[in-house]
């Protein structure tokens, strides 16, 4: 009886043991209430700290910065650029600019480009050309031969007259065609009392027939021909007339450093173009000063007036004279005209 009872309780008990050892080893559960209280708790204390520190930053006056898309597009300012004023900006047509000396070509008065002429025609080239500076042209400055096929044309022709700023004047060289056919240019350009060449270049371009070539001659009065089946009177000598030679110096005296840049211009008078040959002639007082003076030149001019000119530098002090000789195809001299220089340190 004693054994059954034991056999019965003994299960028994170990039922309960381990129903309650079962019942130990589940974890204890975190109450809902409690974990929603703590996430409240710190939502509040989070909300209570944002409000306490935006309250003690300072506040701020500046325009907040959009973000916008539209501000992120790069936009060309206009009517908020503060506008160039007018010297900084591209010079206008009324501004004052100095241009110094300066030459423009203006027209081909005679003789366009590419005219035909027979092998030794005679004919006369005449440029136009503007006084584009702010110096008036006087008759010491000369149209001088640079380059090219001078055409029988002299070393320079000078003006005739002053030529004011904004004025134009018409330059003519007397000339002849070449022998040979063919295509010819010369080039020309102004040159002033300095010896400084201005501005454009000139140019005179033809075109010499081809056929028999003609005898080219110099007729007594200078003036090229050609022999033509029909004889061309020729000019005698008394036909021509040269007149009105002078000479003028610039300056007429001076002192100061050395050396010094003297301008002598020789001045005359053609009744007819005329090939002439002439030079500078000069003296001192002192026979120990020696001038360099340039060769005799021999240069085909139009009528009317004529300018040669010379520029001489002085590096010594010297008190002299010089004329102007024309020496073929007659023989003229110009009065003397003196001049002074005194070459100080």
């Amino acid at each position: 009886m004693q054994s059954r009872k034991l056999k019965f309780v003994l299960p028994l008990f170990c039922l309960i043991l381990l129903l309650s050892a079962c019942k130990g080893s589940q974890p204890t559960a975190t109450p809902t209430t409690d974990l929603e209280a703590l996430k409240n708790a710190a939502a509040q204390t989070a909300s209570a700290f944002l409000t306490s520190t935006a309250l003690a930053a300072p506040k701020q006056t500046s325009t907040p910065t959009v973000t916008s898309t539209a501000t992120r597009v790069p936009v060309t300012p206009t009517a908020s650029l503060t506008p160039i004023p007018p010297a900084l900006g591209t010079p206008t047509a009324t501004a004052a600019v100095s241009l110094g000396e300066n030459a423009v070509f203006v027209a081909d008065v005679t003789v366009p480009d590419g005219t035909t002429y027979k092998p030794g025609e005679v004919f006369t080239k005449t440029w136009r050309i503007k006084n584009a500076g702010n110096s008036t042209w006087t008759p010491g400055y000369a149209l001088v031969f640079i380059s090219g096929d001078k055409l029988g044309g002299p070393d320079r022709m000078g003006l005739l007259a002053n030529v004011s700023p904004g004025g134009t004047t018409d330059i003519s060289v007397s000339m002849a065609a070449p022998s040979t056919a063919g295509t010819y240019r010369g080039f020309w350009r102004l040159m002033n009392t300095s010896g400084q060449y201005l501005g454009d270049s000139v140019y005179v371009d033809i075109k010499v027939a081809g056929g028999s070539t003609p005898t080219v001659t110099s007729t007594s009065s200078g003036v090229v021909s050609a022999a033509t089946a029909t004889p061309t009177p020729t000019l005698s000598s008394a036909t021509l007339s040269i007149s009105n030679v002078a000479m003028s110096v610039n300056p007429t005296e001076f002192t100061g450093a050395c050396p010094k840049t003297y301008t002598f211009t020789g001045k005359f008078t053609l009744n007819i173009p005329a090939s002439i040959t002439y030079k500078l002639e000069a003296g001192s007082d002192d026979p120990a000063f020696t001038f360099t003076l340039p060769s005799p030149q021999t240069s085909n001019f139009g009528a009317g007036n004529q300018v040669v000119t010379y520029v001489l530098d002085f590096s010594n002090s010297v008190s002299g004279w010089v004329r102007f000789h024309i020496t073929a195809p007659v023989d003229v001299t110009s009065e003397q005209a003196t001049f002074s220089l005194t070459c100080e340190p």
